[in-house]
Order: structure tokens, then sequence, then C-alpha cells
């Protein structure tokens, strides 16, 4: 498991370099479509096993835990980003409170870009930088497909320390109960990569989930795993 996220990390980092530097028109990986469409049914709950690992990435088996993403509510609009969708989140090994319930607001443009309101403030928050203001990241651009670097934001005030984004051409497959019934679903791999930060999450479409969420251990300090196991219906 190291090795392979070690070699992930390596990948991404070559070809987000060859993304931004080259033209649009000169990607030197084939881009392909992404065929996903966001949509999330409030009172669905989406459980995780969640874990911690330490500075250099191995797992601190002593904090294994059960978190869970409940929508809370959905299908509001955003004024200039597109629908928005709020979880009540208790997996707070992957944010900066240490209080039972946070919640996670994303909302999905309608050419199908994601967006996660306050994504950076809370990894600066988490890394101990300077506080950010709270804006609409753009965490998946779908729009324009695979193997194509994205722009997600700036780490500091400054802005100097940009954050992009990458979205792999190939899914990969995941087993997970998906309300009573067992399904293997697919899932594209999201990389976004910064100064003092490494984020990595698979996005679903059938259903909308995210699989796996990656928080890599960066300037000393630990990561978070978090993997989905079950989807359960809201009622």
């Amino acid at each position: 498991m190291k090795t392979i996220k070690a070699t992930l990390r390596v990948a991404f980092f070559v070809l987000g370099l060859l993304s931004v530097s080259c033209r649009q028109d000169e990607t030197p990986y084939a881009t392909t479509p992404i065929s996903v469409t966001p949509v999330f049914t409030a009172g669905d709950v989406f459980l995780y096993d969640a874990l911690l690992t330490d500075e250099y990435g191995y797992p601190i088996y002593s904090s294994r835990s059960r978190a869970r993403w409940k929508v809370l509510s959905t299908g509001f609009p955003v004024p200039g980003v597109g629908v928005g969708t709020v979880f009540v989140d208790s997996a707070s090994v992957l944010r900066d409170s240490a209080s039972v319930f946070d919640t996670v607001t994303v909302a999905v443009a309608s050419n199908g870009d994601i967006y996660r309101h306050g994504f950076l403030a809370t990894i600066a928050r988490i890394r101990r930088l300077p506080a950010l203001p709270e804006s609409w990241d753009r965490i998946a651009a779908v729009s324009i497909g695979s193997n194509r670097s994205f722009f997600v934001g700036h780490l500091d005030t400054a802005r100097t320390e940009a954050v992009y984004g990458l979205i792999s051409g190939t899914p990969d497959m995941y087993a997970v109960k998906v309300k009573g019934q067992q399904k293997v679903i697919p899932a594209y791999r999201v990389e976004l990569a910064g100064p003092h930060m490494r984020y990595t999450f698979w996005l679903a479409d059938d259903p909308t989930a995210f699989p796996v969420i990656w928080l890599e251990p960066d300037d000393g300090f630990g990561g978070t795993e978090l993997t989905l196991t079950e989807i359960r219906a809201g009622g």
C-alpha cells in the first residue's frame, strides 16, 4: 500500500507539471470525457472506515474508527456556482475541529464541475498555516475531461501558493454495499496538489459517492484515510 501511494504521488506530480506547461491542444496524455453527473439524495448516509496515518504515511491502527456523512439538504441554488448539497460530517479525523459534528458543503455547476466551500481554508487550518478566507474551491473539473490540470485555488492570501488538480482517465473499481445490495462501482481518481498539501479522492457516479478520501502526510504532519463501506438510504 505504501509503495502504491508513493507511485501515485510521483505520477501525479509529473503529469501535473506536463499538463500545466503545455497548451490545451498539446496535452501529452490523451484526454477522455468524464461521464459523471453528481446527484445526491437528502437523508442518504455514507459510512466510512477512518484511519490516521503518521508523518511517513504508515497507518496508526489504534486510531481506526467509523465515520459518516449524511446528506442534510440538497438541491438548493448557490448563486454563481451551482446546486448545493450539505453533509453532516462525523469524520473529525479529516478536519480541523474537535467537535462531534461538522458540515461539508459542496455545489455542482451546470457543467458538472464540483466545488467545495472552504476546502482550502480547512486544509490551511489543519496544516497550521495562516488563516484563509473561505471560498468556493473547485475540487473536480469534470467538464474538461481527464488528464488535464485545473486550478483549485491558492493556499495563501498572497496568492503565490497555487493548488492544481487532475482527474484520471481510467476509473478504478470499488466494492460498496449500496442500500442493502453489494455493488462494484467505478470511480475516477481526483488528485489535488500544492505546497503543504496533497489530497486525493475518488468520485463515483452510479451512485454519486466519494469511495475513498486521502489527506497525504506533509510538512511533518500525519494524514488521514477514509474508505467508504456502505451507503444507506435516507428515511
